[in-house]
């Protein structure tokens, strides 16, 4: 399993990893403790466990059929910083020396074997650190087969050579009979104890009647086996513990493995030094019956233990594939489905539609105004209420619907088995289940709102078609406010089927050039001459004729094509511009509007350095006109002071009205306020509007910010404008948007948009007339 698939587990699986390598008491006290106290505790269990050995097998460690103090000093070694080895491996050495001289074993063996015992886990523990198991790991399969390596196998060879060599010397054994005690004793010892200190779990969610019964049973086969009750069919019952080492692998994992192997290694060891059982008969003498028992339990606690790391690694790997796919198929904050699952659950839903009354139901639904929560209570707090909202979601409706969270704050549930009337019912419970309060972090309230989109499956209908009709009934919910219901109607589906039919066009219209640029003159109100143009982008569409912006600009925006729509207008405006230029010697400042969307994501500021690059316009040459519907959050702000540096003019447009415009005064260079045509139309009629308007332009006037107006219909209008000092106007009153090729004809001809007495001339008006 790679570390990636590991850390994925981890997160998603609530910590197993850790769980599973999370060491025991014993292993926490050792690795925490001072190296004093960490001297005294290990030399205290090292001689502890080496005289438990010593009493039962006799004063020899030659006899010893386990040698448990050998994997407390390996664990130990594992546990602690390299530092502080020298403190463990001194406890090891004044553990076995003590003992020794206890039982009177001459002085030579005993500094032999205290060599010894100290070099054994001193070896196990460097390879094991050196080859890529430095915590001692007994799963998955891979560590476990480094530590049966290196601990069970070179440590103990090491040691056993030593030691084998000191009891020759010593008159205590011949070298080959004391070689193969010790080296089984000490890797048996390594195999029932170290795992124990090493903590690797495996007993978590198992109950404690299934481990009281392992014991019981386990003990009470063991004591059945090794007690001599006649035979010679006795050599055959050691087979029946296996059954219980792998009770104990599958279920609790190494460490139920390993407690299990001390127990049967302690009565089988007690039984066989008082020369019973079946290995005390098989041999025929003691050492041998040590041998063969020692054989039998390291080949049997060693598959044990493999099978322990490979039911874990299995279990592991399938814990990761669940969580995986869990993932996949969840939002990762509110634990809903997420548009995959959803996705593949409507296709299923729609496929199995029929004509009966009742049918799969689709409630698509936005949180109001989250923006304003996460400004109000921050990013923390917005994902607080999602994680609420989502809950109460799920409450509100059946078990068998399904709720699913598709964006930031955008919901989707999907009901079963509906009619129209359950499905409008439905949305209502959802929309009285979000609008109760919610107290926050720091108990701060917010009273949240959603509004919901709801459509029925018809026969026949798709799950692409019926979300988009669900959402187009969003759309008609958000428009009348907020917490509203909207369940799609007959005049909705044809408004959601045009939708469609638009979007699958707009390919083709991008591919083959049928988006084009449209431009309305702006009128300089002191010269009465052309001063720019605003680019208006239209659609020749095919079928439908000449189409405004209005009929298409939310199927752009919902395909996820604004920038490029953003691209291809200012590419055409630019090279119209320059086309202007190079018939009539005149550069014409072109006006493009542009999107907080837009702004945010940073895709403006690159069109316009590439448009800019191509055209070889200036960049004064260009206006940037942002909306009075656009919000501009931190990213768009710093996107147009970034375009002002570049030489790019900014225009305020619908000034006056929209969100916070004095905020958008001051935190941004603007070139030009173009009053919001709300205000222009009531000019000449309604004297608050000119008190309005005058206020505007004084204020515009303070900052040294230029002032346009907008949808200029009547003249009465345009006299106001200029009696409040408005520099300068577009509108109706003088021309309608033109193709390039007729602003061309305009700017050669150099026309006077204004007589005199500040009234369009003739030709103004009548281009009015005919367009």
């Amino acid at each position: 399993m790679s570390s990636t698939e590991r850390a994925a587990l981890t997160q998603g699986a609530g910590g197993a990893e850790e769980r599973r390598r999370a060491p025991s008491w014993v292993a926490g006290q050792l690795a925490d403790a001072p190296g004093a106290m960490l001297l005294v505790a290990v030399a205290l269990g090292y001689l502890a466990l080496s005289q438990a050995v010593m009493w039962l097998d006799g004063p020899s460690p030659n006899r010893a059929g386990l040698w448990p103090a050998a994997g407390l000093s390996l664990a130990v070694l594992m546990l602690v910083p390299t530092r502080r080895w020298g403190w463990a491996l001194g406890a090891i050495a004044l553990g076995e020396l003590a003992g020794d001289l206890a039982w009177n074993l001459p002085l030579g063996a005993a500094i032999g074997w205290t060599l010894s015992s100290t070099l054994e886990p001193l070896v196990g523990a460097m390879l094991l650190r050196r080859f890529g198991n430095p915590a001692g790991d007994l799963v998955p399969l891979r560590p476990l087969l480094r530590f049966l390596w290196f601990a069970v196998l070179a440590g103990p060879f090491v040691g056993a050579t030593v030691a084998a060599t000191s009891s020759a010397l010593s008159g205590e054994g011949t070298f080959p009979d004391a070689w193969v005690q010790f080296f089984l004793g000490d890797a048996l010892g390594v195999l029932a104890v170290a795992p124990m200190v090493l903590g690797t779990g495996g007993a978590r969610g198992r109950s404690l009647q299934e481990l009281v019964a392992l014991v019981a049973t386990t003990g009470l086969t063991s004591t059945a086996v090794f007690s001599t009750v006649g035979g010679p069919w006795m050599v055959t019952m050691p087979y029946l513990l296996i059954p219980f080492f792998a009770w104990a692998a599958v279920r609790f994992g190494t460490r139920g493995t390993a407690w299990t192997a001390l127990g049967v290694t302690a009565v089988a060891s007690g039984f066989n030094a008082a020369g019973q059982g079946p290995f005390a008969l098989a041999a025929g003498h003691d050492i041998a019956a040590v041998t063969l028992l020692q054989v039998f339990l390291v080949v049997t606690v060693t598959f044990a233990l493999l099978l322990a790391a490979l039911v874990s690694e299995l279990s592991d790997r399938r814990q990761l594939e669940d969580v995986l796919r869990h993932q996949a198929t969840h939002d990762p904050l509110t634990g809903l489905a997420n548009r995959l699952r959803l996705a593949e659950a409507l296709e299923r839903a729609c496929a199995s539609t029929t004509g009966s009354t009742r049918s799969t139901g689709l409630l698509v639904c936005d949180l109001d105004r989250l923006k304003a929560v996460n400004d109000r209570v921050g990013h923390k707090g917005g994902d607080e209420l999602l994680v609420e909202v989502a809950a109460r979601l799920r409450d509100s409706v059946r078990p068998g619907d399904l709720v699913a969270r598709i964006g930031g704050d955008e919901f989707v549930i999907m009901l079963r088995d509906v009619d129209a009337a359950a499905a409008r019912r439905a949305a209502r419970r959802v929309v009285d289940a979000v609008s109760h309060p919610v107290l926050l972090e720091h108990r701060r309230a917010v009273r949240p709102s959603i509004s919901v989109g709801a459509a029925v499956a018809e026969p026949g209908e798709g799950a692409d078609r019926l979300f988009q009709v669900a959402d187009a009934a969003l759309y008609e919910a958000k428009r009348r406010g907020r917490g509203q219901v909207v369940l799609a109607d007959h005049a909705l589906r044809t408004q959601a089927r045009a939708q469609i039919r638009t979007e699958d066009d707009l390919a083709t219209a991008f591919e083959d050039g049928q988006l084009v640029c449209y431009y309305q003159p702006v009128i300089d109100l002191t010269t009465g001459r052309l001063a720019g143009v605003e680019a208006t982008v239209r659609w020749r569409h095919p079928e439908l004729g000449l189409l405004d912006a209005e009929r298409f600009l939310t199927a752009v925006e919902s395909v996820g094509w604004a920038d490029r729509l953003f691209a291809t207008v200012i590419k055409q405006s630019l090279q119209a511009q320059r086309e202007w230029l190079e018939a009539t010697g005149r550069r014409l400042s072109v006006s493009v509007n542009v999107s907080s969307v837009q702004l945010s994501a940073g895709g403006v500021l690159n069109a316009v350095i590439q448009a800019l690059a191509e055209s070889g316009a200036p960049a004064d040459a260009l206006c940037l006109e942002v909306t009075k519907n656009t919000s501009l959050d931190d990213l768009s702000v710093a996107s147009l002071n970034q375009l002002h540096a570049l030489g790019v003019r900014l225009v305020l447009d619908g000034f006056g009205a929209g969100w916070s415009s004095m905020t958008r005064l001051a935190r941004i260079p603007w070139d030009c306020l173009k009053i919001d045509r709300s205000f222009v139309s009531d000019l000449g009629t309604d004297p608050g509007a000119a008190d309005i308007v005058n206020a505007m332009t004084a204020m515009a006037g303070a900052l040294d910010i230029r002032v346009g107006a907008e949808g200029v219909a009547r003249i009465s209008q345009l006299e106001a404008l200029v009696d409040l000092g408005c520099a300068v106007a577009q509108g109706p009153l003088f021309s309608r948007p033109e193709t390039a090729d007729e602003v061309g004809r305009l700017l050669a001809e150099d026309r006077e948009w204004l007589c005199g007495d500040l009234r369009p001339v003739s030709d103004g008006l009548q281009a009015m007339t005919d367009h």
